[in-house]
């Protein structure tokens, strides 16, 4: 991309993106996982550098972001474009939500079309409008000059707004100081782990093997729906390389085909695993109670949780959640509607408002939202 002084607009519109720089650089400290890991797909590709802020343009690297027009996840792609890219769609699985799998494929278009324009200026605009629509303006108007550095091309407004953005935060990592930005003085190692898996696993079972809040696991793993992994899907999972050695070694306690029969189980009445479940073998029960993180004899309250193989404790438990996996509860966040969150959590506006004795559409940021149906 062209530098800060190559267009008079770059900078200003680096000052505004960055707005307080406190805050900036916490937004980017918050982002660093992401960013890491994008950084991975663009140098595998071998594209410019700069396109690794891309994503914060499209969606602030949120893999959950869906946007005008239904493009979803931190690229934002349409499910058309997202085929042509070679992203998995399938029932249970939606790639373009998957923050490594969009990433590579995303990086690896970009890389086609930097071979076919030989401008990353028209390779922006191309990801954004369409790779058609910039291959007939070139055969038109001849390809652009160097300057101005935002070609003076008769673009749209918001076209022009996108790239002129890629170019201010570019502008903003390559010379921070200038915008009172203080930055780590080299490229964050890997933060994120991709766990390559031989059979399915549920995302929030995984969260559990690994000690995470199953929030964390999920944002990490939004390609996969309803907390399912079909057998159809890419099998991995991102992990925070902070939790692999436990996921690994909690993840060891079984073969990997018997992990896809566990589910969770509420504790109905004060008991031990022990007691709840008389007929296994002791070496059997050891397990679940290794894996649950709890003693065999260890007395359990009413509403504990338990991973166990499911449909073979319905006697003395029941199950959590049915068979959707969607969490109980949500809490409204900045930005947030009826209509987003009853996409992300695939249900409907009328059953979140029956849930939440709802009348109207109007939300507050903080507002405890119930996500299933009572009982």
């Amino acid at each position: 991309m062209p530098g800060c002084d190559a267009d008079p607009r770059i900078v200003p519109m680096a000052r505004m993106l960055v707005g307080d720089p406190n805050v900036f650089e916490q937004t980017l400290s918050t982002l660093r996982p992401m960013i890491a890991l994008v950084q991975q797909a663009v140098e595998a590709a071998g594209i410019p550098s700069d396109f690794t802020l891309l994503p914060m343009v499209e969606s602030g690297y949120r893999p959950d972001a869906v946007g005008p027009g239904n493009f979803i996840g931190m690229w934002q792609f349409d499910r058309g474009t997202a085929r042509a890219a070679g992203m998995p769609l399938v029932p249970g699985y939606d790639g373009r939500r998957d923050p490594w799998i969009s990433s590579v494929r995303a990086t690896r278009m970009l890389a086609r079309y930097g071979r076919d324009f030989d401008d990353w200026r028209l390779v922006v605009w191309a990801f954004n409008q369409g790779e058609w629509g910039i291959k007939r303006m070139l055969a038109q108007r001849g390809e652009p000059p160097a300057n101005p550095a935002l070609p003076d091309w008769p673009m749209n407004a918001p076209a022009r707004d996108y790239l002129l953005r890629l170019m201010a935060y570019s502008c903003v990592i390559r010379e921070p100081g200038r915008f009172d930005i203080h930055l780590p003085p080299s490229v964050p190692p890997a933060q994120l782990w991709l766990a390559r898996l031989d059979a399915p696993l549920r995302p929030a079972l995984a969260a559990h093997l690994a000690g995470l809040p199953a929030a964390t696991v999920r944002m990490l793993n939004n390609g996969y729906l309803r907390d399912r992994m079909p057998a159809d899907a890419p099998m991995h999972l991102l992990l925070p390389r902070a939790a692999r050695q436990r996921f690994l070694d909690s993840y060891a306690q079984l073969p990997p085909r018997q992990w896809a029969d566990f589910t969770r189980y509420r504790v109905q009445r004060s008991d031990s695993l022990l007691s709840l479940l008389p007929h296994l073998g002791n070496t059997d029960v050891q397990r679940l109670a290794s894996i649950n993180a709890i003693e065999p004899d260890a007395m359990l309250a009413p509403g504990t949780t338990l991973w166990l193989p499911k449909a073979q404790y319905q006697h003395a438990l029941t199950r959590v959640g049915g068979a959707s996996g969607v969490p109980v509860w949500h809490d409204v966040s900045t930005g947030e509607s009826l209509w987003s969150l009853a996409r992300r959590f695939r249900v409907t506006v009328g059953e979140l408002r029956a849930w939440n004795h709802l009348h109207g559409n109007e939300l507050r940021v903080g507002q405890r939202l119930r996500l299933d149906a009572p009982g």
